[in-house]
């Protein structure tokens, strides 16, 4: 999806011809009329891109939300979230939901993957019966505890213990046990528990913070 991100008039950018480029001669570089993959620029270039694309088909996005777009027709609604090339569409009405999917792939072109069952490694489960949508991030705990080798730990029902008061002093004081906390992944573990409270687990969000 990067590639349809055109560079800016004012931007020159060049770079060397990778290997087994054609008619590649020493010491030529080449200036680029895109924005690949890797440049600093390109998720902005893309985002610019895709934006005035939404718009011109009667998108437009929420102030609260730069990744989300909204449509009002008539008494129809349709909402389109998007992660970097990944979108979820939903609306009021499937044939708008159908006519809308085809413009957009009229921009460019879309791999329907059909109802969303998995999102950036959540899982999402229908139950149409009772009329109720559940998101779960299952594999996802499973890799920390595995990355932090706590398959064996126990299973608690709190995610703090109680009555615990943390201070200070509980902190390494010689220079042993700081070079021991430097050696262990304590930041990444908060990281990978944070993005578990925002996104299925508000439930931990008190004891990770």
């Amino acid at each position: 999806m990067y590639l349809n991100g055109e560079l800016q008039d004012n931007e020159e950018i060049y770079m060397e011809p990778p290997l087994g480029y054609e008619n590649v001669t020493p010491s030529y570089v080449k200036q680029l009329q895109k924005s690949p993959y890797g440049l600093k620029q390109a998720g902005q270039q893309w985002y610019d891109t895709l934006l005035r694309a939404l718009i011109n088909i009667g998108f437009r996005v929420t102030h609260t939300d730069l990744g989300m777009f909204l449509l009002i027709q008539g008494e129809d609604r349709l909402m389109l979230a998007v992660h970097v090339d990944d979108c979820i569409l939903t609306g009021s009405s499937k044939q708008l939901v159908t006519k809308f999917k085809g413009k957009i792939n009229n921009c460019y072109v879309l791999t329907d993957l059909g109802p969303v069952h998995w999102l950036l490694g959540i899982k999402i489960t229908h139950d149409h019966q009772m009329c109720t949508l559940s998101m779960s991030q299952t594999s996802y705990i499973d890799s920390i505890l595995v990355h932090y080798t706590l398959t064996e730990a126990k299973p608690q029902k709190s995610p703090m213990i109680l009555g615990v008061q943390l201070s200070k002093d509980q902190g390494p004081k010689t220079a042993e046990e700081v070079m021991h906390m430097h050696k262990t992944p304590y930041w990444e573990a908060i990281g990978s528990l944070m993005y578990l409270a925002i996104v299925t687990q508000p439930d931990i969000a008190f004891a990770v913070s």
